[in-house]
């Protein structure tokens, strides 16, 4: 047995910290990354930075403000990771070749430290929920509906901040697709939390539920799953479509959008959690993409295949009403007062880490649309403390990563591309150039010379 494995199955033992069990994880060979912006079409590797762990405190969770922050982001990668492999993930090719990474991805090595932490990593991934929503008062059914139907018209109203952010952009087309790369997150895998809270005895709602999952599926017709028609706006960009090929640009806020859904369906003792929160979000997603759709037709014109945003448009009309009727207010009044405070709880979270999904997608975009004027803001920033130096060559592996403070990046010799969207253009820096990053902005560092060294300086407020 290796060091690791011993480890996770003794438990948490001194020195045993959360944090050197989610370094054990991400320090297998299947999360270490390589050269490639884009993993290729092997579902089992993706980069998870394992040398930027040690920078973090696991003990203390991030709160509301710091959802940006990047040990936030490593948590969710791994926890992503976690909830993956209790899913089926083949890649389309085949395994030929992918067989040693199948058995160490789903073995027993990773399955033991994946239980020894998951736990912990959920209540550090989501412990700022706690605080952020309050659901005290009466609980009643009326109050739940009442509560509902605010939300989701407040949702209706109120324009994407991520859409309206896209339609802004100087660079529409590269913004656009940044935003179908955290749809991707799910969009590939679409209903895989579902199935988790299927099984089970619990009367005409779970006949509900099971409407609403099997639509996902396409009735079991492979052409018509959600998953194959939202494959097809990829290739309508050209962009790749296997399983996590932009694994490197997922956002903190659209991962932990994904993850919230495997966190709830995962521990049946939050099933009338989950319930509020699906209820929310089939109630909110038809307005949201006939909304992309708009935005999308203005920008691509028919060259893009939105089949997918229209038959959401549609479904989730009808899911919302579904998941209203027959699943939160059918649940509240079978299951009395009890249950009204988690589902209410259920719809403000999900109304919480959605928005979440928004802001972060908005920031992201507008800041990779305004390089040039982070370049002139780096010239007058001012910055503490000794810088931190990073060598790179082209066999590097390249990662992306935030910053939980504002940083100026320089590059001290040598060429490197700054790189913050998928499809978009990098910018190109030589000696000497510098870029402040804004806390929680996502980019990677791509050397264009046999060597390039960068300096990482905390930029300070004022």
């Amino acid at each position: 047995m290796t060091v690791q494995s011993q480890e996770s199955s003794a438990g948490r033992q001194a020195g045993d910290t959360l944090g050197r069990r989610l370094a054990a994880f991400a320090g297998s060979p299947l999360f270490r990354g390589d050269a490639q912006l884009l993993h290729g079409p092997n579902p089992y590797r993706r980069m998870l930075v394992p040398g930027s762990l040690a920078e973090h405190d696991f003990d203390r969770p991030p709160g509301p403000g710091e959802w940006s922050a990047h040990r936030s982001l490593a948590a969710h990668r791994l926890l992503g990771t976690y909830y993956e492999s209790e899913t089926v993930l083949l890649p389309e090719q085949g395994l030929a070749g992918l067989y040693e990474d199948f058995d160490l991805f789903y073995g027993r090595q990773l399955k033991e430290i994946r239980e020894g932490s998951v736990s912990e990593l959920e209540r550090f991934a989501f412990a700022c929920l706690d605080d952020a929503v309050d659901v005290s008062g009466a609980a009643t059914p009326d109050v739940l509906d009442a509560y509902f139907q605010h939300v989701v018209d407040e949702a209706a109203a109120g324009p994407s901040p991520a859409l309206t952010a896209i339609a802004e952009a100087r660079d529409r087309e590269s913004a656009a697709d940044l935003y179908l790369v955290q749809l991707a997150l799910d969009g590939l895998t679409e209903a895989s939390a579902m199935s988790r809270n299927l099984g089970g005895a619990y009367g005409p709602e779970q006949s509900a539920l099971f409407k609403i999952f099997i639509d996902e599926f396409g009735y079991g017709v492979y052409d018509a799953k959600h998953t194959t028609i939202f494959a097809k706006m990829l290739r309508s960009r050209a962009m790749a479509t296997h399983v996590h090929a932009y694994w490197n640009f997922y956002l903190a806020g659209p991962l932990a959008t994904n993850n919230y859904y495997y966190y709830l369906s995962r521990d049946h003792a939050k099933f009338f959690r989950y319930a509020g929160a699906v209820t929310y979000a089939e109630a909110v997603f038809a307005p949201a993409f006939v909304e992309m759709v708009k935005v999308f037709r203005d920008i691509f014109g028919d060259a893009v295949d939105l089949h997918y945003c229209d038959e959401h448009a549609h479904i989730d009309e009808h899911h919302g009403r579904i998941t209203r009727e027959q699943v939160l207010l059918a649940l509240a009044e079978r299951h009395g007062p009890r249950v009204v405070p988690e589902l209410l709880r259920g719809v403000a979270e999900a109304r919480l880490i959605g928005g979440w999904f928004e802001d972060d997608t908005a920031a992201q975009i507008r800041w990779s649309d305004d390089l040039p004027r982070h370049r002139e803001l780096a010239g007058s920033a001012k910055t503490a403390g000794a810088p931190q130096r990073t060598l790179l060559t082209p066999e590097s592996p390249f990662g992306t990563r935030t910053h939980d403070d504002a940083v100026v990046l320089e590059i001290e010799r040598g060429e490197a591309d700054l790189v913050t969207t998928p499809t978009g253009p990098p910018e190109r820096m030589a000696r000497g150039d510098a870029v402040l990053i804004p806390a929680g902005r996502l980019y990677g560092v791509r050397p264009a010379t046999s060597e390039t060294a960068c300096l990482l300086h905390t930029a300070t407020p004022g």
